[in-house]
C-alpha cells in the first residue's frame, strides 16, 4: 500500500468512515480508495489528490475544544474551560438559567431534560451546546398498568371500507384502532405516515417520502366519503389520487377558515416551507434540483413562486394533522394504553422537501442501502438521501430534533426503521463506487431521541436488525429504547428457530414484518417463489431454500408442539399463543396474519417486480367486530398478556371495565 493511500486511510478512519466491514457470511469487504474519496467528500471533505488529503489531516489534527457536550438530568455537570471566562446558561427559550466565572472548569447546575446553550465570554469566548437528556426513554411500565402488552400491524393504505373510495385513510385508523382496542390490543401499528409529495405521482412507498415530519396528504378522509373500496385486490393509485385530490380541491372551498387559521397559529416555519415546495412543484416538478436557481433553496423567491396556492397544501396539512390526532383519541378512548404505533423511514428522498428544507446537513453526492442481508440477498439501493454528521451536529440535530417532536405528537409507540443507522450508515456513492460505513454519532442520537421521547411520553423501538455490531443492542436498550425481535429470523446457525422464550425480554417481539412473508406465506415458502420469478435463484437455490425451509417448519413444530396435520389456521393460533406467551415486552401480529392473508405487503430489493406497498386487506373494517379470527387473536394474546376481552350473547366483543 502506498503513503498516499495510507494518509487517504488515516483521513477516512479519523472521520468515521470504516475502512472494512464484514457480510452475512463472515466476508471481510475492504473499502477501496475511490470509495474513500466518495464518502470524503459526502462529508464535506475533498480528497481528491495527496495535497488536499494532507491538508485536511493536519486540520483533523486541531482541536478547538468541546463544542458539544451530554449529560444526564439532575446530575453534575463539569465543562473543561478553554481558560478563565464569565460563562452563562440559557435554554431552548433565550433565557438564562445559571451564570458564573469560571477558571479550569464549568461547574453547571444540575438540569432538566432540555437542549442549552453554554456561552463562555471575555479572552476565551465561545459556545458550547448541552444536551441533558433523562437516563432512560419511557417504558411500558410508565404508559400502562401492565409489564408485558400486545397489539396489530398493518398496511394503512389497505384497509378496505365504505367510504374510502379505494385507499385507507385517517378516519380508518381510529375505526381499526376502536375495534382492536376493545377487544384487548394496547396499540395498532401502522406504515409510515409521511408525505410522499404531490407532484410525484409515481411513487407510493410509504418509505420513499418526501418530508418525513410531514404528513401522507393520501389518506386524508374526505367528508361524506368517496364511496366504498373497489373489490380489487391491488390499489390502483393513479384513479384513486384522480379522484381523491379532485374532491379535496372541493373541499378546500368550504374549508372551516376559523379552526385552519386558529392551526396555522401554531404550526411551525418548516411546514409552511413544506406548503411553499408543494405549491412550486406543481409548475416546475417534483425534483427541486431542476427547478430555478433561485427556488432551489426556502427563502422571499420561492414564497412569491408559491403565491395563495401554499395555503392549499398548508390545509391539508392541518386536515392530516388533525385527523391523526382524532384516531389517536379514539385508540385510546377504546382502551389502547399505548394507541398508534407509528414509524420513522430511514431517510427521505434526494429530491423532496425534506433535503430541500435541510440542504446544509445533507451529505452530498450519496444515497443510503445496506450490503446483502437476510432480506435481500442481493443488497438493497434504497435512493435515500442522508444527513451528515458534522453538519448535523453543527446544526444542532434541528432537522431531527423538529422531525421526532412532530411525530411522537401523534403516538404512543414510535418505532425506528434501521435503528443501526444510529451507529452507522451505509452509503453508496452517485459516482458508482462500491458502498462503505459512515459513523454515526450514537451517543448524540440517543440523547436526541430520549429528550424527544422524554417530552412527548413515548415509547421507541429501535429495528435493529440486520448485521448489528457487538455492544449496540445494549446500548439502545440502555437508554430505554426496545429492540425489534423478528421471531422467524431468531435462529440458529444450523437454521433451526429457536424457542419463543428466547425472545428478549425488552423487545417488540412480531413474527414478522411488511418486508417478510405473511406467516402463511412463510409456512408455503411464497417468498422463495417470489425470489426465483424475479431472477435471484436458480432451480438448484430454489430447492435449497425449500429444503431450508422446511427446516425452519420442522423446528416451530418441534418448539411451539404443532401437530404434523394441523391447518394453517391452527398452526398461525399456536404460533401466536407462543408469542404471547414469550418474555418480549411488546408482541406485535400482523394483521396480514390476523385474517390469514398469504402474500406479502413488499419484497425488499425490488420496485415493479413485485406488487408493493398495493396489496389490500381481504376483511372490510365494517365486518372485523365479527369476524371469528378477531376473536381468536384476541383469546390468544390476551389470554397471556392480561385484559382480556369479554364477550356478549351475539358474540360481539364487549370493552372490559377497568
Amino acid at each position: 500500500m502506498s503513503n498516499t493511500d495510507d494518509a487517504l486511510r488515516a483521513l477516512a478512519k479519523a472521520q468515521g468512515i470504516y475502512l472494512d466491514f464484514y457480510d452475512l457470511h463472515g466476508a471481510r469487504h475492504d473499502a477501496s480508495p475511490d470509495t474513500l474519496r466518495a464518502l470524503l467528500k459526502a462529508l464535506g471533505t475533498d480528497a481528491d489528490n495527496p495535497a488536499l488529503v494532507s491538508d485536511a489531516l493536519a486540520a483533523q489534527a486541531e482541536d478547538g475544544g468541546p463544542t458539544e457536550v451530554i449529560a444526564f438530568a439532575g446530575d453534575p455537570i463539569t465543562i473543561p474551560a478553554p481558560g478563565p471566562c464569565d460563562w452563562s446558561v440559557l435554554n431552548e427559550t433565550g433565557q438564562v438559567v445559571a451564570e458564573g466565572r469560571a477558571k479550569g472548569v464549568i461547574d453547571l447546575p444540575r438540569l432538566g431534560a432540555g437542549y442549552y446553550d453554554l456561552q463562555m465570554s471575555g479572552k476565551h469566548a465561545g459556545q458550547c451546546f448541552v444536551m441533558v437528556r433523562p437516563h432512560r426513554a419511557p417504558d411500558l411500565a410508565s404508559k400502562s398498568r401492565n409489564d408485558r402488552c400486545w397489539g396489530t400491524t398493518g398496511a394503512l393504505y389497505g384497509l378496505r371500507s365504505e367510504t374510502n373510495g379505494g385507499l385507507g385513510g385517517y378516519a380508518d385508523l381510529g375505526a381499526v384502532s376502536a375495534t382492536f382496542g376493545r377487544v384487548g390490543a394496547h396499540f395498532l401499528g401502522v406504515n409510515p405516515l409521511h408525505a410522499l409529495g404531490w407532484a410525484m405521482e409515481e411513487i407510493i412507498s410509504p418509505y420513499s417520502p418526501s418530508h418525513r415530519g410531514m404528513f401522507n396528504i393520501d389518506h386524508i378522509a374526505i367528508e361524506g366519503g368517496l364511496g366504498p373500496t373497489p373489490d380489487s385486490g391491488l390499489i390502483d393509485y393513479a384513479a384513486f389520487r384522480q379522484r381523491h385530490r379532485a374532491a379535496l380541491e372541493a373541499q378546500f372551498k368550504t374549508r372551516d377558515k376559523p379552526a385552519f387559521a386558529a392551526w396555522c397559529e401554531t404550526c411551525s416555519e418548516e411546514t409552511r416551507q413544506f406548503a411553499e415546495f408543494e405549491a412550486i412543484s406543481e409548475t416546475h416538478g417534483h425534483d427541486f434540483r431542476t427547478w430555478p436557481a433561485a427556488l432551489q433553496t426556502p427563502g422571499a423567491a420561492a414564497r412569491k413562486a408559491a403565491g395563495k396556492r401554499a395555503e392549499f397544501h398548508l390545509w391539508l396539512q392541518y386536515l392530516a394533522d388533525t385527523q391523526i390526532d382524532a384516531a389517536q383519541r379514539d385508540a385510546c378512548a377504546a382502551g389502547m394504553a399505548l394507541g398508534l404505533y407509528l414509524d420513522l423511514a430511514v431517510g427521505p428522498r434526494p429530491d423532496g422537501a425534506e433535503v430541500w428544507i435541510n440542504a446544509d446537513t445533507i451529505a452530498k453526492g450519496v444515497t443510503i442501502g445496506a450490503p446483502p442481508d437476510h432480506l435481500s440477498p442481493e443488497g438493497q439501493s434504497w435512493a435515500l438521501a442522508a444527513h451528515a454528521p458534522g453538519p448535523l451536529a453543527r446544526a444542532r440535530y434541528a432537522p431531527l430534533r423538529s422531525m421526532l417532536r412532530r411525530l411522537m405528537a401523534k403516538c404512543g409507540v414510535l418505532r425506528i426503521d434501521h435503528a443501526l443507522g444510529l451507529l452507522r450508515s451505509y452509503w453508496l456513492p452517485d459516482d458508482g463506487s462500491p458502498g462503505g460505513y459512515i459513523t454515526q454519532p450514537l451517543e448524540s442520537l440517543l440523547a436526541v431521541i430520549t429528550i424527544e421521547a422524554h417530552r412527548a411520553g413515548c415509547l421507541v423501538v429501535g429495528e435493529d436488525l440486520g448485521l448489528v455490531p457487538d455492544g449496540f443492542r445494549n446500548a439502545m436498550n440502555d437508554a430505554g429504547l426496545y429492540s425489534y425481535a423478528v421471531w422467524q429470523f431468531e435462529g440458529t446457525h444450523l437454521g433451526d428457530i429457536l424457542p419463543a422464550n428466547t425472545l428478549p425480554p425488552y423487545s417488540l417481539a412480531c413474527f414478522g414484518t411488511h418486508d417478510t412473508p405473511t406467516l402463511n406465506g412463510f409456512w408455503h415458502g411464497t417468498d422463495i417463489e417470489w425470489w426465483q420469478k424475479v431472477g435471484w435463484l436458480n432451480s438448484g437455490d430454489r430447492a435449497a431454500r425449500h429444503s431450508h425451509r422446511a427446516k425452519q417448519r420442522a423446528s416451530l413444530r418441534d418448539v411451539c408442539a404443532i401437530p404434523s396435520t394441523a391447518p394453517i389456521g391452527e398452526i398461525a393460533d399456536t404460533i401466536h399463543r407462543g408469542l404471547a406467551q414469550s418474555p418480549a415486552a411488546l408482541v406485535s401480529v400482523q394483521m396480514d396474519d390476523v385474517f390469514g392473508e398469504l402474500e406479502a405487503q413488499n419484497l425488499p430489493g425490488t420496485i415493479n417486480e413485485h406488487p408493493n406497498w398495493r396489496r389490500r386487506l381481504s376483511v372490510p373494517i365494517e365486518a372485523m367486530e365479527q369476524s371469528t379470527a378477531l376473536r381468536h387473536i384476541s383469546d390468544v394474546m390476551t389470554h397471556a398478556r392480561g385484559g382480556p376481552a369479554q364477550y356478549d350473547d351475539t358474540d360481539h366483543p364487549k370493552e372490559v371495565p377497568a
